[in-house]
């Protein structure tokens, strides 16, 4: 399964910089970037590949459409997995209920760069308005959906082991993609776009890169973005919110949450704007959210 021939730009892969570069050249601009080294802050140096998990953490459970999977049984699967017979995807953790002990070998968890982090925040529920840390297993013929991350978070991906290809594109090209279910999803199928049917995306440039083991890709809120697996590989991901996209991400709780009813909806945004006004409140008075 080969992309099609299509004009793609390269998605920029840095060395170490400083915080405030970072921030100024990427965040404030919206631009992903890939650290070729950013997860060596972390206080473990040792290969994360399926044996270490297979070692340490091989009996661990976790769940897919209602079915229950060992950590060995999942590794198996994906490595297994074929373009004619792919693995179900996503099949992951959930790193703080599901992976702790594991967890805490990712300290400090932000590299340096993925803070504040206002989900620190135990007035966020685990798991809930984008306050998610995963890690994801797949294998060959995986490939996810085209999409837009739920409530604006910022998202951070780590490549524990194997390589994943990311393809992403600039805010200003989302007429481009034709979204659907509440602008958070694309019918673009990236493999095998149907141009007949969704002729806008012939207009359309992909921002790529294939991230390799030890890598860490920054995907700022509101990118679309997808990912293509060429073989069996370990991911993490972290959001994050900070002053950068809390509005944003504030609108969504109550634009998701109406379905749900107005007056829950309405209920949502009223706490979420005053954990802001505390949030920020915090910051001023030095804390790191970190």
């Amino acid at each position: 399964m080969q992309p099609i021939e299509k004009e793609e730009l390269e998605i920029e892969r840095i060395d170490s910089i400083s915080y405030e570069e970072f921030v100024e050249n990427y965040v404030k601009p919206g631009k992903p970037v890939v650290f070729k080294k950013a997860f060596t802050s972390w206080n473990v140096k040792q290969p994360f590949d399926p044996a270490f998990f297979k070692k340490h953490f091989g009996n661990y459970t976790t769940t897919h459409k209602d079915k229950t999977y060992t950590m060995s049984e999942v590794l198996d699967i994906t490595e297994k997995s074929t373009p004619e017979n792919p693995a179900p995807y996503p099949m992951g953790f959930e790193l703080r209920s599901q992976l702790p002990e594991f967890m805490a070998m990712l300290n400090p968890i932000h590299m340096n760069y993925a803070f504040p982090n206002w989900f620190k925040s135990r007035l966020i529920p685990k798991s809930r308005f984008g306050n998610d840390m995963q890690m994801y297993i797949g294998g060959v013929g995986n490939q996810y959906v085209l999409h837009k991350d739920l409530f604006h978070t910022d998202a951070w991906v780590t490549q524990l082991y194997g390589e994943k290809k990311f393809i992403a594109y600039p805010r200003d090209q989302e007429e481009m993609l034709y979204p659907e279910n509440k602008g958070t999803r694309s019918p673009i199928n990236y493999l095998k776009p149907d141009y007949e049917k969704y002729p806008k995306y012939r207009d359309a440039t992909p921002l790529t890169v294939t991230l390799t083991a030890g890598e860490t890709i920054y995907i700022p809120n509101g990118i679309w973005h997808t990912t293509v697996a060429p073989g069996h590989n370990i991911s993490i991901v972290v959001e994050q919110l900070s002053r950068n996209n809390f509005n944003a991400w504030k609108q969504d709780i109550y634009d998701y949450g109406v379905k749900r009813g107005r007056l829950k909806a309405i209920l949502q945004y009223g706490y979420a704007t005053l954990i802001g006004l505390l949030f920020k409140a915090r910051e001023m008075a030095g804390h790191q959210f970190d």
